[in-house]
C-alpha cells in the first residue's frame, strides 16, 4: 500500500454494541460514531468537505455550498499522526476502511483486517453488510 492509500485510510475501533471511535490521517482529532450509520454519515460528511476522494456525481442541495471553497484533497496540516493511527484499538473490532471511489453516489473500496486481508465492497450497503457480518462473529 502507498502512503498516499494509507493517508486516506480510516482506522475504524468498535468498542461497545456498534459505537466506536474513527482515527485517521484526515482529521486532527478521533471522532465517535454511535452506531453504523452515524460512522456512515460522519464519513460521508467528512469525504464531501474534503473532497477525498473526489465524488463523480455533485450532490445538490437547496442552501448555498459555504464549505466549497474550504474543500481540498490534500492532507490537514495538523492531521493526526500515523503512528496514532495505526495505534489505536478497539475493544471488540478494528479494521482499516479504504476508500477508494465514490461512483453512482456511494462507495466503493475495501475493508483491511487486521490479519492482513481485505475484503472488497462495491456500495454502502456492502460496507455496512461486511461490518455487520464481522460484529456477529
Amino acid at each position: 500500500m502507498t502512503a498516499k492509500e494509507r493517508d486516506g485510510l480510516f482506522r475504524i475501533c468498535v468498542d461497545g454494541g456498534t459505537g466506536g471511535r474513527v482515527f485517521s490521517r484526515r482529521v486532527r482529532e478521533p471522532f465517535s460514531f454511535a452506531d453504523l450509520g452515524d460512522l456512515l454519515l460522519k464519513i460521508e460528511r467528512l469525504l464531501e468537505v474534503q473532497d477525498y476522494p473526489q465524488a463523480f456525481q455533485a450532490i445538490r442541495t437547496f442552501r448555498p455550498d459555504r464549505e466549497k471553497a474550504e474543500r481540498t484533497t490534500q492532507l490537514p496540516p495538523d492531521g493526526m499522526p500515523l503512528e496514532a493511527v495505526e495505534g489505536a484499538r478497539g475493544e471488540r473490532l478494528t479494521f482499516d476502511l479504504q476508500i477508494t471511489t465514490r461512483r453512482n453516489a456511494t462507495w466503493q473500496g475495501f475493508v483491511h483486517w487486521g490479519d492482513g486481508t481485505k475484503t472488497a465492497f462495491e456500495n454502502d450497503l456492502g460496507f455496512l453488510s461486511i461490518v455487520a457480518g464481522a460484529l456477529e462473529q
